[in-house]
């Protein structure tokens, strides 16, 4: 099934720029995409309660076909605890080196082949960042993560896509203060993803050391110990700034805060090769 036609001039909307790469171009075949790898992990999915009120998580933003076992775990267990959010918050890295050092997406809506989501543009002021479009030009880090959200959230959920090119600790800082002053200024009810995959072509083996290396510091609540930690053992985690980020966020909300590791998985699993790319899952909440 082809994408429907849009007036992306008349609506402002930004057109899927990696359908039919990292997933599917139907509409059909997305959702059925991503039933398959729900209904492949629904007996490991930890659907337990939390206590309070879930924060956010890490999501991976690879081919669905590569990383779905794990965000999967990420989405089934927020809707499980019957979370809703208003606006769903998309913290992604910056691959291509276009745009500001953080920015914000200011497109009305964001179109992908299982439907079209608006963009919370009032959120978004009220984070008093740059807005660019160039940065997302090339950009799939949030994109990808769009399909799932329309999937399990196809109601009125909005969305507000910000850009980490600058993924040092003090733009994580600066990124969590201004969501939550967002936050408290529009009163909105939000979920918070940071976007990231871990691992980069290095072996299982490899993969999995490294990975503990940067989850000791996650489930730890040490975000600068997460920077630091990508620094010294020269870690490829492509979305620890976003990581940064939730944790900064989570812990403005409640410093009590707690992690769940929902999944972990690899390339590996899905395509046989000596080196892979690693994806991690993880929940946070009060």
């Amino acid at each position: 099934m082809s994408l429907p036609a849009m007036d992306t001039e008349k609506t402002n909307t930004r057109p899927p720029g990696v359908a039919g790469m990292f997933y599917p171009s139907g509409r059909d075949e997305l959702n059925r995409l991503v039933e398959k790898l729900l209904k492949e992990e629904e007996p490991k999915i930890d659907k337990s309660s939390v206590p309070g009120a879930v924060l956010g998580g890490i999501v991976p933003h690879a081919g669905i076909e590569y990383c779905g076992n794990q965000a999967v775990h990420f989405f089934e267990a927020a809707r499980s605890n019957m979370f809703i959010a208003e606006t769903i918050v998309i913290v992604h890295p910056n691959h291509y080196g276009l745009g500001p050092p953080i920015s914000v997406d200011n497109h009305a809506f964001w179109q992908v082949p299982n439907g079209t989501v608006e963009t919370d543009l009032e959120f978004a002021g009220e984070m008093k960042l740059p807005f660019s479009q160039a940065a997302q030009r090339r950009e799939h880090s949030a994109e990808v993560i769009v399909p799932y959200i329309k999937y399990f959230f196809p109601g009125s959920t909005q969305i507000v896509s910000l850009n980490m090119l600058d993924q040092d600790h003090d733009a994580a800082v600066e990124a969590a203060g201004r969501i939550h002053t967002a936050v408290r200024k529009t009163g909105r009810r939000i979920l918070l993803i940071a976007s990231s995959d871990f691992s980069h072509f290095v072996s299982k083996e490899e993969a999995r050391e490294k990975d503990d290396i940067m989850l000791r510091a996650v489930t730890g609540k040490d975000s600068r110990g997460v920077y630091e930690a990508a620094l010294e053992y020269e870690l490829s985690v492509c979305g620890f700034g976003p990581i940064m980020a939730l944790m900064e966020y989570s812990a403005i909300i409640d410093p009590g805060y707690k992690v769940r590791i929902l999944s972990r998985g690899d390339s590996g699993s899905v395509r046989t090769s000596s080196d892979v790319v690693s994806y991690v899952s993880a929940m946070f909440y009060t």
